[in-house]
């Protein structure tokens, strides 16, 4: 295991992820106007899971798991390939990518309370503070201001599914991080995958025959095959490798940069813009997401000088 208080090759390749990343969600809303959300959902699956199984048989690691992690595998399978990826994409489809990403970055939150619920560590009072403050910063990321909440299922629904997938993917990287001793990253990105693409298939069944390829452009072909390759088949891997190597909450925590390289290119390229008070809400975020993961360094600190001072 990598040391975890130094930068390191792991590091390196996490900053380039959350750069595919941030590319990706301007890719995915841009692909979104010639494709169906199923339909682009089911190729860039399909095709990052043919490739992956590819790479794994190639490396000569083979489909083999333990008999006692069978039943793991497809469970997670289907919950972080399946559930994350049909929210992931209905909710992306009616909200933007710049919110996406925004909503996205509550997943070390999302992550530290799960492990406390779950008992696998125990939160400091700075980290629930960080936890709650992160969902007001949620609140004015979808309400786009403050004051009364009156929910509208129809104005929020693609921001909610973001919220649902965001949780779905927690679960996700917890429950996988104990299986990542006996499976390497590759096999077990590989192998979730594939579970989770061949429960998501008949989804897409009507989709794909409503869809008029002929009239997608290669543009939004080159789109879409750059998110199966790059944002789910290598990223993926580099995402489980970091997880094996320094941990669940040094891996999520780089999710955080995602939404200024998508806001930017979201600029960019599609000409979204963040109002003042989603940028308010994206700021408290990232302030709750470091006293979730990182706040009780602070204190720590105060009592050792305190203690020096005695």
């Amino acid at each position: 295991m990598e040391n975890q208080e130094t930068l390191g090759i792991t590091d390196l390749f996490m900053l380039l992820t959350t750069l595919i990343w941030g590319i990706n969600f301007i890719f995915i809303k841009i692909a979104l106007n010639e494709f169906s959300p199923l339909a682009f959902n089911g190729i860039r699956m399909g095709l990052a899971s043919i490739v992956l199984i590819l790479v794994l048989v190639i490396s000569k690691q083979g489909l083999g798991v333990p008999k006692k992690d069978i039943g793991k595998l497809l469970i997670l399978g289907i919950i972080g390939n399946t559930a994350y990826q049909l929210l992931f994409i209905h909710g992306i489809n009616l909200t933007t990518a710049s919110s996406t990403s925004i909503i996205m970055a509550m997943t070390p939150a999302s992550v530290a309370l799960l492990s406390s619920l779950l008992k696998h560590e125990k939160i400091h009072f700075a980290a629930w503070f960080g936890i709650a403050i992160s969902f007001v910063g949620f609140y004015l990321v979808i309400t786009e201001q403050p004051g009364a909440f009156v929910f509208s299922w129809e104005n929020l629904k693609g921001d909610v599914l973001i919220f649902g997938g965001n949780i779905v993917w927690a679960v996700y990287t917890v429950f996988s991080r104990p299986l990542l001793g006996r499976i390497t990253p590759l096999k077990w990105s590989s192998l979730t995958l594939a579970v989770g693409t061949v429960l998501y298939l008949p989804f897409c069944v009507p989709a794909f025959s409503r869809q008029n390829f002929g009239n997608v452009s290669f543009k939004a072909w080159v789109m879409l095959a750059f998110s199966a390759l790059f944002a789910l088949a290598v990223s993926y891997v580099v995402w489980y490798s970091s997880v094996k190597r320094v941990g669940n909450s040094k891996t999520v925590i780089y999710g955080n940069i995602v939404p200024i390289f998508t806001v930017i290119f979201a600029y960019i390229f599609i000409a979204e813009r963040i109002g003042l008070w989603q940028a308010v809400g994206a700021l408290i975020i990232l302030v709750g997401v470091y006293l979730s993961r990182s706040g009780y360094r602070m204190f720590n600190a105060k009592g050792l000088r305190k203690n020096q001072n005695i």
